[in-house]
């Protein structure tokens, strides 16, 4: 289970062994207790069947993240500590995790690219969406105080497809979520149940015991990215093996296309690429709305770009028909 899953508490048995483990947040209630007649009764709550208390040799409880394991054959409790120290020694998980994994801040600096003047801050915001709530409520809080700005869960704000402003692509998805009062999550102190580590490019054959794989993916601490990062990232073929990125032009000329015509002409790049076979090696696609090679300006006075998801769906959609996404 991931540190985010839970609350939840698993029971298992294949006949030999039985065992519980619990979530990393440890929010299910999952208690145990051992008589001395081998007995063991867990439940989630102490008390759930009647037990005369002198034949009561321990009580416990189910702790985070633990794993209680009885092995029949053996007649015996297997300690959490034994358990996974067992599963860790049985394979050179470093070894292969050094082998087949690359981490973002571990890559050696490259020089990012001179950011483009030739185009205003309130263009280069109008045109990735910025509205003054954004820069009033949230970045300039965020920017000052090194704090997110907390507000209600609620919205009223209209649907992007009634609404008569301009909205981003992303705005028409809306993700239906229970409807309840959480407080924010701070991925510093509470790290032991919480982690903005994400990975790009293929994950590894978890059945590979042997330890053959050689494909390579990229740790990334946390998923904002500065332009040193993405130039790290762009040029990481050229230090590290089996590990190709692919540039993706998402950009148009409005003057040449029109400014929705031209929409379809990223999307038509990203998927007659893939499906002439030129990404099939790439390990990771990166979107770009600079000046692009076909003559592009990029997001500049005559420039545009399409929304992301439509290119990126394309070049997902022609790469695992296919079979090598």
């Amino acid at each position: 289970m991931e540190p985010w899953d839970g609350p939840a508490a698993v029971c298992f048995t294949d006949g030999k062994q039985i065992g519980a483990t619990l979530d990393r947040n440890g929010l299910r209630p999952a208690r145990y207790l051992v008589t001395d007649d081998d007995r063991v009764i867990l439940a989630s709550e102490a008390g759930t069947l009647p037990v005369k208390e002198e034949s009561i040799i321990k009580k416990w409880r189910l702790q985070p993240g633990k794993m209680l394991l009885i092995d029949m054959e053996e007649g015996r409790i297997i300690s959490d500590e034994e358990l996974k120290s067992n599963l860790a020694n049985q394979h050179p998980y470093r070894q292969w995790l050094d082998n087949t994994q690359l981490i973002l801040e571990d890559l050696k600096p490259v020089e990012p690219r001179a950011l483009r003047r030739d185009v205003s801050l309130l263009d280069r915001q109008q045109a990735f969406g910025y509205t003054q709530e954004d820069t009033k409520i949230l970045m300039s809080p965020m920017a000052t105080t090194g704090q997110e700005a907390i507000g209600s869960m609620g919205t009223d704000t209209p649907i992007s497809a009634m609404s008569d402003k301009t909205k981003l692509l992303y705005t028409y998805f809306k993700q239906n979520f229970a409807q309840v009062t959480n407080p924010p999550i701070d991925p510093i102190r509470e790290e032991l149940v919480m982690s903005l580590v994400s990975f790009i490019g293929p994950r590894p054959n978890l059945l590979d015991h042997a330890g053959m794989a050689h494909a390579k993916r990229l740790e990334v601490r946390q998923p904002i990215l500065t332009n040193g990062d993405l130039e790290k990232i762009r040029s990481i073929g050229h230090t590290e093996d089996r590990f190709d990125t692919k540039t993706l032009d998402f950009t148009y000329d409005v003057t040449r296309c029109g400014r929705y015509a031209g929409n379809s002409r990223p999307v038509v790049r990203a998927g007659r690429s893939c499906r002439q076979g030129r990404l099939q090696h790439h390990r990771a696609l990166r979107p770009s709305d600079r000046p692009g090679p076909h003559g592009n300006p990029g997001t500049a006075r005559n420039g545009s770009r399409a929304p992301s998801p439509d290119p990126q769906g394309a070049s997902h959609l022609r790469r695992s028909r296919r079979g090598n996404r």
